[in-house]
């Protein structure tokens, strides 16, 4: 949601856009280095009590940043944000995945991700409106209400979980020495950096392209968010009866394309067919990609589900940064091209991936990582 509202954040703050741009890397980098340890430091902890836990740290550190009077003290509490919502989602997908079982781990998965883009598709042009026409810090207590109503919902209706045996975090960090994972996630880290890389500053790609602000904007916002829930949820079902590295191949090709042509999109209803596709691409690849890691390591599915989730994180925190710093140097819309390069990059990869499929060897080598 910071991306609609970076404006109106950074006026208030007194800051540049590109400094601006920062709380969402701090975000996203806390996620991104913490989550695997956080699962590792946790995993005695009974679920559904550390998933409320998780829930009410994310939202007290909300509460945190509309209150921030500075750009450190914002940054703080984004980094609180974080460290919240990297204890709750990889257990939320590892929950999904186990209460849900292999034959449905694809649309068990999606429903979580479906979570994120339906917030996504609500909060985020719901949030800029109300920074737009209330205040930043409006905005970000409204994210806070929000998640106390989830918070309270988790502990009304989720039931109890059973304990998911320990996993040292030794054998955690041994699932990094498979060459496959690496490349997976490092796809993964790819697609998200050349998506938030983008979508940080889209408020300023809009401006400059169809003049977009206040509803226009907010509407933008939405029909991405759109197309974002409609392939959240349906990839999952692309993903059981394609399989991922077909949806993946459609996902990562459609990003790169979507993001070239955001650039010159300069009438009102090209830019909403564009941003509704963005938004498809964007959040069509998390789902199939925790599917083929949890089909390459199966006994580990949290483990995995939590690198995925770094490497998400991690992405986002690499492209915000990254289009903070190119944003003092080139305009927003040549950033679109800037991440449409690093797209196909990620495909690159991808094809490198699936071109490469794991031999059995490699895949007894896998299942004993767990001793």
């Amino acid at each position: 949601m910071l991306a609609g509202i970076l404006p109106q954040i950074s006026s208030g703050l007194g800051q540049s856009i590109s400094a601006t741009g920062q709380a969402i890397t701090a975000f996203s980098l806390t996620y991104g280095l913490t989550a695997p340890f956080l699962a590792a430091f946790t995993g005695k902890l009974p679920r559904k009590p550390l998933m409320a836990f998780a829930l009410a740290v994310f939202v007290a550190a909300n509460l945190a940043s509309a209150a921030a009077p500075t750009l450190a003290l914002m940054l703080v509490a984004r980094v609180a944000a974080g460290l919240g919502a990297a204890l709750y989602t990889p257990n939320a997908s590892a929950a999904a995945a186990a209460l849900a079982g292999p034959a449905h781990r694809g649309r068990a998965l999606a429903a979580i991700l479906g979570g994120l883009t339906v917030g996504t598709v609500l909060g985020v042009p719901v949030g800029t409106w109300i920074g737009q026409h209330l205040s930043w810090q409006a905005s970000l207590i409204f994210v806070a209400l929000v998640g106390a109503v989830a918070l309270v919902g988790l502990l009304a209706v989720l039931p109890p979980l059973p304990l998911p045996p320990p996993v040292p975090l030794r054998a955690r960090v041994a699932v990094l020495a498979h060459a496959r994972v690496v490349a997976i996630v490092a796809f993964m880290l790819l697609e998200s950096a050349a998506a938030i890389l983008v979508y940080t500053y889209v408020a300023q790609v809009l401006d400059d392209t169809v003049h977009a602000h206040g509803t226009t904007l907010a509407l933008l916002l939405l029909a991405w968010g759109v197309g974002g829930a409609i392939c959240a949820f349906g990839s999952g079902r692309l993903t059981d009866r394609w399989g991922a590295d077909r949806t993946l191949s459609l996902a990562i090709g459609l990003l790169a394309v979507t993001l070239t042509v955001l650039a010159v999109s300069s009438s009102l209803p090209l830019a909403f067919a564009v941003m509704t596709l963005n938004g498809a691409a964007g959040w069509a690849v998390a789902t199939p990609n925790n599917h083929r890691l949890t089909e390459f390591v199966p006994h580990l599915p949290g483990v995995v589900i939590s690198f995925n989730s770094a490497g998400i994180y991690l992405g986002q925190a690499i492209g915000a940064g990254l289009g903070g710093v190119l944003l003092d140097a080139i305009s927003a819309t040549q950033l679109c091209y800037v991440g449409a390069g690093i797209a196909v990059l990620a495909a690159a990869l991808h094809l490198f991936i699936i071109r490469t499929p794991a031999t059995p060897a490699a895949l007894d080598e896998v299942a004993r990582t767990r001793g």
